[in-house]
């Protein structure tokens, strides 16, 4: 390697130590306005972000992901019933640091983007009954079975908004998992009601929606006018802008007290190993 090119890798290396430096927390140069609070974690909370429990249980920044990803369809000509991300999209690896942990306290613009740093267009699309019991039952098939370990957890796991409600059973086979699910207070049922006569509009990252993480019952989904198939128009459409904008004009933004939790009730575990406390 020759002098000039040393010197000038040394030189982006240096700058880049200096941008995490200068950085600190927020650690997003890309970001408007990185240190700008969106949101508080409530007092007396921890949201734990490494992989099992982000892939394997409920996550509130999951949750609060998906409760935007509804409300950004709710003025629009066709809202969404309800909204889910993937375990995968949730990254304790920042630009700087490790973030296992957030503490209480105010959530900065930048800390979110780092945490949600995949910058997924999010669109919205129809679903037969059939194929979203087929999308949770892809969701539950990797999960562990109390007490077995969990070990490299599927990022396919979904986090979803307050409209899900969802009881897994670990004991049972993968695929026959889902014991009880409803949407917006409507019953999901087996045996499948044919679509169009009953239907359900999903809200999610276009990554899900064009079959990633083993959703191929999703896959073409977005391309099909008969799905009605719209992307999202404000905030560029971003599923980590979406989620800011969400929790800055949430309640959640008023005080620490008033701040966002998990919560527990949107999918119930049975069975399931349970994650533990990250270090």
């Amino acid at each position: 390697m020759n002098r000039t090119l040393r010197a000038l890798i040394q030189s982006l290396a240096a700058a880049t130590l200096s941008a995490c430096v200068a950085y600190n927390d927020p650690c997003q140069p890309l970001v408007d306005n990185p240190g700008e609070r969106v949101s508080f974690v409530k007092k007396g909370t921890e949201i734990w972000l490494d992989r099992p429990n982000a892939r394997h249980t409920n996550n509130a920044i999951g949750q609060q992901m998906s409760d935007g990803f509804v409300w950004v369809f709710r003025d629009s000509d066709a809202p969404a019933d309800f909204g889910v991300v993937n375990g995968g999209s949730i990254r304790a690896e920042g630009l700087c640091v490790t973030r296992n942990i957030l503490s209480a306290g105010p959530l900065s613009n930048g800390v979110l983007h780092e945490i949600t740093l995949f910058e997924n267009l999010v669109d919205a699309v129809d679903l037969s009954e059939q194929e979203v019991l087929d999308m949770f039952e892809h969701s539950a098939e990797r999960l562990f079975t109390s007490p077995t370990p969990i070990v490299s957890p599927a990022g396919s796991f979904l986090q979803v908004s307050k409209e899900v409600s969802l009881e897994i059973d670990c004991a049972r086979a993968p695929l026959s998992r889902v014991v009880s699910l409803s949407i917006g207070g409507r019953q999901v049922q087996r045996p499948a009601r044919p679509f169009p006569t009953v239907k359900y509009r999903l809200a999610s990252s276009a990554y899900l929606i064009g079959g990633g993480d083993g959703y191929t019952m999703l896959a073409g989904k977005g391309s099909d006018a008969t799905r009605r198939p719209a992307q999202a128009q404000r905030f560029g459409g971003v599923d980590s802008n979406i989620a800011a904008a969400y929790l800055k004009q949430s309640d959640f933004n008023q005080t620490v007290e008033a701040g966002f939790t998990v919560d527990g009730a949107r999918v119930r575990l049975d069975n399931c190993t349970v994650p533990s406390r990250p270090q």
